[in-house]
């Protein structure tokens, strides 16, 4: 053996160990939850439109919050067909509670999707949001949108005589009409103000990069934690997307988040749950457990950019969050879990980059002396504990991919051998995936941490042209 493998080891070695160890224990949770909850994770009992005859469903609101951005029109058609299908079903029962809103800064936007869903069987509203419309505290981005439908609703637009929920999509969300019955039953007989559902990302699916492909399979398994997450009440994550938000809190909390050192949020959703723990506490929080599909960037670029968004709008919304006087009367502990749980998730994310490169550089070395180890009876390089560790810390990780893998082409409209080959293509590419977006997590903690406030809201582009578009732009 060279002598220079065992130095580079014994430096290297004990910092990846730490690092994946770390990370191994936020993989532990997804993993309590996915095997000991999994029951409460999505809901599989069919409902019929026969059996929401014998419930008293509240009104449901489909809200749609888009800058109206090229691409865009069609993926938020494609969602609104998805509830019209429903609605076909009994036009008079669901026309009566079920309608769709959408939010849009594009007048042409606005045209097209009243002319192609005039005459459905449930009203299909467009609102578009004034060139000169400002909130009170400047609030900028999609938030300024979301609090536009806030104020007119106010206001009594689309008031409603009884329980109203809103129901928000991203652009290029869909709940297929079985799902849709389930989150309708489900917000019937519930007494959660804010509920959260899992979210798959089939759509679209052989469009995208195999490598994006690869990263979403990272997600899925997120969402188990997510479901405890909402149940406990402790909202480190809340995203905004398939979530469900009963209109009158809604209308109380608004979306005029303001700005952070005169930099606009990116994160919205985060800031509006944080703000609504602190003002009505963790009781208002739950899952409903229905699914919604979504779709892959398509590009490596637009993932890497959707990546360092996340984080990058977390870490504004946490530094929000602590200067909020009303947070600052919650009990410390509460106040020390909700601050350093947020921060090990970021964390580990960003350690994923740190990680993957270390052990790009050491594996090697350390397969020498494992395999030293068992053809010539030398030193193993790890006490039997250790390596068993990083074994179940590895299978974890893959079978994570494995599991997201699998809700992702489940819906994806592919044959079973293309399901299979999928899945193993994620596998094999997981380590480049995940390599890829922790570097995008890490960019956005050390940006930070350097000083940078800048922002811009940038949608994640709807369609492969769009996307081709983006990335010749430089957006």
């Amino acid at each position: 053996m060279p002598d220079s493998i065992s130095p580079v080891l014994s430096i290297l070695g004990p910092v990846v160990f730490v690092g994946v160890s770390i990370i191994g224990v936020r993989m532990a949770f997804y993993w309590w939850s996915f095997l000991f909850r999994w029951r409460r994770y999505r809901r599989g009992d069919s409902v019929s439109t026969r059996a929401l005859h014998a419930v008293d469903v509240p009104f449901v609101k489909i809200q749609i919050t888009t800058r109206g951005s090229a691409g865009s029109t069609g993926v938020i058609a494609r969602g609104i067909r998805n509830v019209v299908a429903l609605a076909l079903e009994d036009p008079s029962f669901y026309g009566r509670f079920l309608s769709v809103e959408v939010v849009t800064e594009s007048a042409e936007q606005s045209k097209y999707l009243r002319e192609t869903f005039h005459g459905s069987p449930i009203t299909v509203d467009i609102l578009v949001v004034p060139r000169d419309y400002e909130t009170p505290n400047g609030t900028m981005m999609k938030a300024r949108g979301l609090h536009y439908v806030v104020e007119q609703r106010r206001a009594l637009w689309n008031w409603k005589p009884g329980r109203t929920f809103i129901v928000h999509y991203d652009e290029e969300s869909v709940m297929t009409p079985s799902e849709l019955r389930k989150l309708i039953d489900c917000l019937a007989t519930t007494e959660k103000k804010i509920l959260e559902g899992p979210i798959y990302y089939p759509l679209e699916y052989m469009r995208a990069s195999a490598l994006c492909r690869a990263m979403e399979a990272n997600r899925p398994i997120g969402c188990y934690e997510c479901r405890h997450v909402m149940e406990s009440g402790a909202p480190l994550h809340l995203h905004g997307s398939n979530l469900v938000i009963e209109e009158s809190l809604e209308n109380d909390i608004g979306w005029d988040i303001g700005r952070l050192d005169g930099q606009p949020f990116i994160a919205e959703d985060y800031v509006f749950g944080m703000k609504a723990f602190t003002a009505y506490g963790k009781d208002v929080f739950g899952w409903h457990g229905c699914v919604m599909l979504e779709q892959p960037p398509f590009s490596v670029h637009s993932a890497f950019k959707q990546r360092y968004r996340w984080i990058f709008g977390v870490l504004q919304g946490l530094t929000a969050t602590c200067r909020n006087p009303l947070f600052a009367l919650l009990p410390w502990r509460t106040r020390t879990s909700l601050v350093w749980g947020t921060r090990y998730r970021i964390g580990t994310f960003a350690l994923g980059a740190v990680v993957g490169a270390l052990s790009a550089v050491i594996f090697p070395m350390f397969l020498i002396l494992a395999m030293k180890s068992l053809l010539l009876d030398d030193e193993a390089p790890l006490p039997a504990a250790g390596s068993a560790w990083l074994a179940l810390v590895g299978i974890m990780w893959m079978g994570s991919v494995f599991i997201g893998a699998w809700h992702n082409v489940a819906d994806a409209g592919l044959d079973r051998w293309t399901r299979a080959a999928e899945i193993a293509r994620a596998l094999v590419s997981a380590p480049v995936a995940g390599l890829i977006e922790s570097s995008a997590a890490l960019w956005a903690v050390l940006e930070w941490a350097g000083g940078k406030r800048e922002v811009s809201w940038v949608p994640t582009p709807k369609t492969k042209k769009a996307d081709l578009q983006s990335i010749r732009s430089g957006e």
